[in-house]
């Protein structure tokens, strides 16, 4: 290839020279276009020789960073997605849990609410037990009472029918028939 190269290259240093000292008035239209057109030529293959390799290793290293940077992106892709998975299988898992929270806490109400039922039956049946309790001590106090406002008006009755029937004479009799039995010496009744 280098061969190659350095012949056309030869050719084409020769035959500028050799048009440019053939065309003293200036040559055709057409040819300087053709010359112009091998000079262009000539100077993208020059460019073309010693800016192959930096071009190709600038356009390597750009494809590679790009696959890279895919390779990376896929990856990436790839570790997120499992974190989705295992995120969403967490959260399956806390709904779960939540499920399960749920039916304890309202097993754990159902459980109270029996225990606080029993103990307020307990309590009625502790409440009729000290209202009987205290019903009998009221009823116990009133038939007392009653009982001692029948002694004292039974007394107020007898006394005031005694006073009728007894007179002065009787009175005297009893006392008499009292300090009898008083004067008798003791053992002797």
């Amino acid at each position: 290839m280098l061969r190659y190269s350095s012949l056309i290259l030869f050719a084409f240093f020769c035959s500028t020279a050799l048009y440019a000292a053939g065309s003293e008035e200036g040559g055709s239209p057409l040819m300087d276009f053709v010359w112009k057109a091998v000079n262009v030529a000539v100077l993208v293959a020059i460019i073309y020789k010693f800016a192959k390799k930096p071009v190709g290793a600038a356009l390597n290293r750009s494809a590679e960073s790009a696959k890279q940077t895919v390779d990376d992106a896929r990856n990436a892709e790839t570790k997120i997605t499992a974190e989705l998975s295992e995120m969403r299988i967490k959260i399956a898992q806390l709904e779960k849990e939540a499920l399960v929270m749920v039916e304890s806490a309202k097993k754990d109400a159902e459980d109270e609410r029996e225990l606080i039922i029993e103990e307020g039956k307990r309590e009625i049946v502790r409440m009729r037990k000290q209202a009987s309790f205290a019903m009998q001590q009221e009823l116990r106090k009133a038939e007392e009472g009653l009982r001692h406002w029948i002694a004292e008006e039974s007394v107020k009755l007898a006394e005031g029918k005694i006073k009728k029937e007894i007179n002065q004479n009787h009175q005297k009799i009893l006392v008499k028939d009292y300090m009898d039995q008083l004067n008798l010496p003791k053992g002797a009744v």
